[in-house]
C-alpha cells in the first residue's frame, strides 16, 4: 500500500447544486450528529458544566471548530481518491501494522457498552416512575441487555449499512433538537441562559487539586464526536458515493444485501481543466456542509441547550449527572416545572439519542477495522473471498459479546455504572483523536496534489486541534498514573 502507485485517473462527478440535492447529499454529518448526541451533549459535558460551572462553555467551541475542520478535510481525501482516510494512513507505512493500530485504537475505546447502560436507565425510570439507583441494577441490566441486541440487528438489515442508519438517525436528530428546544424554552431559567453564554466569552479551566481531567477529558473528547470520527466521516462519505467514491463500492448488510467488493486502490480525478477543479470545489462544500453544519454546529446547539437546562434545573437542587442518573436526572428536574408530560418526553428522547450512539458506535468501530483490514492484505480479502461482510461481522459479534461481557461484569456485579463506562471509553478514544490530527497534515501534505492542499488557516486550524487533543490527553494520563494534577 505505502508502495502503491496511480497510474489512471477518472472523471469527478458534478455535485449537488439544486438545494433539494444538497439535502439527499447530507448523510455522514447525520450519522455522527446522532453518535455524538447521545452522550457528549446528553451528560458528558453538562456533568462537567455542573461540577466545574457555566465558564467552562467555551471549550465546546472550541471543540466544535477543530473537529468541523478535520471531518471535513478527511473527506477531501475521499473526494479525491474515493477511498476512506484511513487509505492514506495504510500508504505512510506498512499497511498490516497500520490496521492493527486502528484496529486497537477504535475498539478498545468503543466496547465498553455505556450508551446502552444509559439508555437502560432511561427506560426503567419510564417503567419505574423515578430515577433508578443500584438496587434496580438487574432491571437495568436486563434492558441493557435487550437494546445491545436491537443494535446488533439494526445493523443486519437495509441492503447498505450507511444507508439503514442515515435513514434511523435523521428522525433521531431531528425529534432530540426539537424536544430539547421545547424543553429549554419552557424550562430553563433565563439567568441560566445568561450564565452559560457568558461561559463562552469568560474562559475558565479547572487546575490544580480541583480538576478531575477523567470529567473533564471526557466532556471534551466528545464536543462534537470524538474516537478519531474523521475515520467513520469519510467510510460514510466513500459509501455514500461522494465524489471519486462512485467508483469504489460499499458495506452492505446481510439481509436485503448482496455481495459489494469494495475496490482498493485510489481512483483519482483529472484535474488538468478548470471545470474539474470547479467540481471539485463543489464537492468540498458539500463537506463542509455536512461536517461543520449537520455534524458540529447542531450539535453545539444541541450541547449548548442540554447545558443551559442541567444547570439552570439541577445546580439549584443539588443534583449531579453520574452514576445511575445520567439518562433521567434532568426529566426528574423538568417534571417539577412542567409536570408529568416532561418525565415521559425527556426520558423519551434520552433513550432514543442513547441507543441511537450505541448502534452507531458499533457500527463505526466496525466498519473501520474492516475497512483497514480489507485495504491492508490481499490475503484477508481471499480469505473474505472479496466480501467485506466477512469481515464486518465477525467483528461486530466480537464487538457485541465482549460488550455483553462487560455490561454483566459491570452492572450485575455493581462494578461501574453507566457514566463511568461511557466517560471511561470517551477518555480511551483520545488517543485515536489525537493521531488523527497529526496523521490529517501528513496526509494533506504528503498525498494531496498541490492543488487541493488546504489554507494555511485550515493547517493552522487543525495544528490547534492537535495541541488541544494532546493537552487533555496529557493530562488525564499525569492524573491517571501518577497522580498529578496541573
Amino acid at each position: 500500500m505505502s508502495e502503491e502507485v496511480i497510474t489512471e485517473v477518472f472523471e469527478l462527478p458534478p455535485p449537488p447544486k439544486t438545494f433539494t440535492e444538497h439535502i439527499r447529499a447530507i448523510g455522514p454529518g447525520v450519522i455522527l450528529a446522532s453518535l455524538s448526541i447521545g452522550a457528549g451533549e446528553w451528560y458528558l459535558f453538562p456533568a462537567a458544566i455542573l461540577a466545574y460551572g457555566p465558564n467552562i462553555m467555551w471549550t465546546a467551541i472550541i471543540g466544535c471548530i477543530v473537529q468541523a475542520v478535520l471531518g471535513s478535510q478527511s473527506i477531501k481525501y475521499t473526494l479525491y481518491s474515493g477511498q476512506p482516510i484511513h487509505h492514506a494512513y495504510l500508504r505512510l507505512g506498512k499497511p498490516i501494522v497500520w490496521a492493527w493500530v486502528w484496529a486497537l485504537l477504535i475498539f478498545i475505546p468503543v466496547i465498553w457498552p455505556g450508551w446502552a447502560a444509559a439508555s437502560a436507565t432511561a427506560i426503567v425510570a419510564l417503567q419505574l416512575g423515578r430515577l433508578p439507583g443500584p438496587a434496580d441494577s438487574n432491571l437495568v441490566l436486563m434492558w441493557g441487555v435487550v437494546l445491545l441486541v436491537i443494535s446488533l440487528l439494526i445493523l443486519h438489515v437495509g441492503g447498505k449499512v450507511q444507508k439503514t442508519l442515515e435513514l434511523i438517525n435523521w428522525p433521531i436528530v431531528v425529534m432530540i433538537v426539537v424536544l430539547v428546544a421545547v424543553g429549554v424554552v419552557l424550562g430553563a431559567p433565563a439567568w441560566a441562559w445568561a450564565d452559560i453564554i457568558k461561559g463562552i466569552f469568560t474562559p475558565y479551566m479547572p487546575l490544580g487539586r480541583n480538576a478531575d481531567w477523567f470529567v473533564m477529558s471526557a466532556a471534551i473528547a466528545y464536543i462534537p464526536a470524538g474516537f478519531g470520527f474523521n475515520l467513520m466521516l469519510s467510510s460514510y462519505a466513500r459509501d455514500k458515493g461522494w465524489g471519486m467514491a462512485y467508483r469504489i463500492g460499499y458495506i452492505s448488510t446481510l439481509v436485503g444485501g448482496k455481495k459489494v467488493r469494495i475496490e482498493t486502490k485510489a481512483v483519482p480525478f483529472n484535474m488538468r481543466d478548470e471545470e474539474a477543479l470547479k467540481r471539485w470545489r463543489g464537492w468540498v462544500n458539500v463537506a463542509r456542509i455536512d461536517s461543520w453544519i449537520v455534524m458540529s454546529f447542531i450539535t453545539f446547539l444541541t450541547v449548548l441547550m442540554t447545558s443551559v437546562l442541567t444547570y439552570g434545573l439541577l445546580a439549584p437542587r443539588g443534583l449531579k449527572l453520574g452514576g445511575w442518573a445520567v439518562a433521567s436526572a434532568q426529566a426528574l428536574a423538568l417534571s417539577e416545572v412542567l409536570g408529568p408530560i416532561a418525565w415521559f418526553i425527556v426520558l423519551f428522547a434520552g433513550f432514543w439519542m442513547l441507543l441511537g450512539t450505541q448502534f452507531g458506535l458499533m457500527d463505526s468501530t466496525s466498519r473501520v477495522i474492516t475497512d483497514c483490514f480489507w485495504l491492508a492484505s490481499p490475503r484477508i480479502r481471499a480469505w473474505a473471498k472479496e466480501d467485506p461482510r466477512r469481515i464486518y461481522y465477525p467483528v461486530l459479534y466480537l464487538e457485541f459479546t465482549i460488550a455483553l461481557i462487560l455490561l454483566i461484569a459491570s452492572i450485575g456485579f455493581g462494578l461501574a455504572s453507566p457514566y463511568w463506562l461511557t466517560a471511561l471509553g470517551a477518555n480511551l478514544g483520545l488517543f485515536a483523536l489525537l493521531l488523527a490530527y497529526i496523521l490529517q497534515i501528513v496526509v494533506d501534505y504528503k498525498l494531496m496534489p498541490k492543488e487541493l492542499r488546504p489554507h494555511p488557516i485550515t493547517t493552522f486550524i487543525v495544528i490547534v486541534g492537535m495541541l488541544w487533543y494532546g493537552f487533555f490527553l496529557t493530562a488525564l494520563l499525569l492524573q491517571t498514573l501518577t497522580g498529578i494534577r496541573l
